[in-house]
C-alpha cells in the first residue's frame, strides 16, 4: 500500500521534540470540534455533520445521543421506543440526565462520539442485551469495535441451525472483515447470498468483502453490486440527495465502511468529510488506515501519527495498518537521524506482525 511513504515525501516535517510533545498533550481523542467548518455543496450532509459531530454537553443532547444510540444498539434505525422514566411509587417524572445522572455525568467528559456511543452501549447492556437476538448481539460488538467479542459470542453461543436467519451470517461476515479473516467473511457473506440474493444488506457487505480481495475481478464484482444498489437508491430518493448520506444510519441505509472510504477518496473530500464520516465508521480498521492519511495529507503529522498508534492498539491484527505505521515511525527516525525513535512502539509493532496471518 505504501500509502504513509507517498504521503511523507510531499509534506510537513517535524522535531523529535515536537512528535514527542505532540503525542503526549493530543492524544488521539477524535476529530476536533471545528470539522464541520468547512463547506462541501452537500446541505443533507452537512446536516449530519452537524448533528453527530458537535458536541455540547447538554442535557438536552445527552438525550438526543441516548435515544441514537438505542436505536444502534438494536441495529433498527426505525426502532420505535418509549422510555419510562416515571417513579412508580410517587409517580414523579424525571429527564434522562436525571434519571441516569451517573452515566450522564461520565458521558458529559468524554469528547469522541464513539466514546460516548461506547459507554450508552455499555449501559443498555445492563437491561437490554439478553432481548437482543444473535445477530442483534454480534452487531453490537462489531459496531462498539469488539470484533474479537462477536468472535468468541460466535464460537460460545452460535448453532449452524441459527444461521437460517440471514441476518445473522452478514452480521458474521462483518466480524470476520474486521478481524481481516477475509477467507471466513467471504464463506458467510457467499452462505447469505445465495440464500438472499437480493437482499440490500447482504449485497453491500458482499462488496464490503470483495473489494478487498487482492483479486481485480472480484473489486469490479464488488463495484457492480454497490452500483446495483446505489441505482436503486437514486431511483426512489433522486438525485438531489447527496451520495455520502446513503452511508449514514438511518432507514434504508448502506452499511459499507469500505465504499464510504472509497467515495471519500475518490472525490478528494475535505478533512471534515472524513471527520464526520470517522462518528459512523471508527470501528473498521480500513477505514481508520485511510483516515489517518488524509489527515497526514493535510500536514498534521502528529495527529496522523496519533491515529495510526490507536489503531495498532485497537487492531493489532490489521497488517495493513500495522506496516503503514511502522513504515511512518522509521520515516520519522530518519528524518530525525534517531534509529531509537519510538523504539518500544515498534517493538510491539513487531510482534503484531509476528503473530499476524499472512
Amino acid at each position: 500500500m505504501n500509502l504513509f511513504r507517498k504521503l511523507f515525501k510531499k509534506g510537513a516535517t517535524a522535531t523529535e521534540n515536537e512528535v514527542q510533545e505532540g503525542l503526549k498533550s493530543s492524544p488521539e481523542h477524535g476529530p476536533s470540534h471545528n470539522a464541520n467548518n468547512g463547506t462541501t455543496g452537500d446541505s443533507g450532509y452537512q446536516d449530519f455533520v452537524r448533528k453527530n459531530f458537535s458536541f455540547d454537553a447538554t442535557p438536552q443532547n445527552f438525550e438526543v445521543e441516548l435515544h441514537d444510540s438505542f436505536r444502534r444498539y438494536y441495529a433498527d434505525p426505525a426502532l420505535k421506543f418509549n422510555i419510562n422514566l416515571t417513579d412508580p411509587q410517587t409517580g414523579d417524572t424525571f429527564e434522562p440526565h436525571e434519571a441516569f445522572n451517573v452515566v450522564y455525568n461520565e458521558w458529559k467528559t468524554i469528547h469522541s462520539s464513539w466514546d460516548r456511543r461506547s459507554l450508552l452501549f455499555s449501559f443498555w447492556d445492563e437491561t437490554e442485551l439478553n432481548k437482543l437476538a444473535k445477530w442483534q448481539v454480534v452487531q453490537r460488538y462489531n459496531n462498539d469495535r469488539f470484533p474479537v467479542k462477536s468472535f468468541k459470542f460466535q464460537e460460545q453461543d452460535v448453532k449452524t441451525e441459527d444461521l437460517k436467519d440471514v441476518r445473522l451470517a452478514i452480521a458474521l461476515a462483518k466480524t470476520h472483515r474486521l478481524l481481516y479473516n477475509l477467507e471466513d467473511a467471504r464463506k458467510y457473506i457467499e452462505y447469505a447470498y445465495k440464500c438472499k440474493p437480493h437482499h440490500q444488506h447482504v449485497v453491500v457487505e458482499y462488496a464490503n468483502i470483495l473489494h478487498l480481495s487482492d483479486n481485480e475481478a472480484d473489486k469490479e464484482r464488488a463495484h457492480q453490486l454497490i452500483q446495483f444498489v446505489l441505482n436503486n437508491k437514486v431511483a426512489v430518493f433522486g438525485k438531489e440527495i447527496p451520495l455520502l448520506n446513503f452511508f449514514c444510519f438511518g432507514e434504508g441505509y448502506l452499511d459499507s465502511s469500505v465504499f464510504a472510504t472509497l467515495y471519500l477518496k475518490t472525490d478528494n473530500r475535505q478533512l471534515s468529510d472524513w471527520d464526520a464520516m470517522a462518528v459512523e465508521y471508527y470501528y473498521c480498521p480500513v477505514f481508520r488506515l485511510e483516515h489517518a492519511g488524509r489527515i497526514l495529507s493535510d500536514g498534521d503529522m502528529v495527529k496522523a501519527l496519533a491515529k495510526l498508534m490507536s489503531l495498532t492498539e485497537e487492531f493489532p491484527w490489521f497488517k495493513p495498518g500495522v506496516l503503514e505505521t511502522k513504515s511512518f515511525i522509521e520515516q520519522l527516525r530518519t528524518q530525525m537521524n534517531n534509529p531509537q525513535f519510538m523504539a518500544k512502539e515498534v517493538e510491539t509493532l513487531d510482534y503484531y506482525l509476528s503473530v499476524s496471518r499472512g
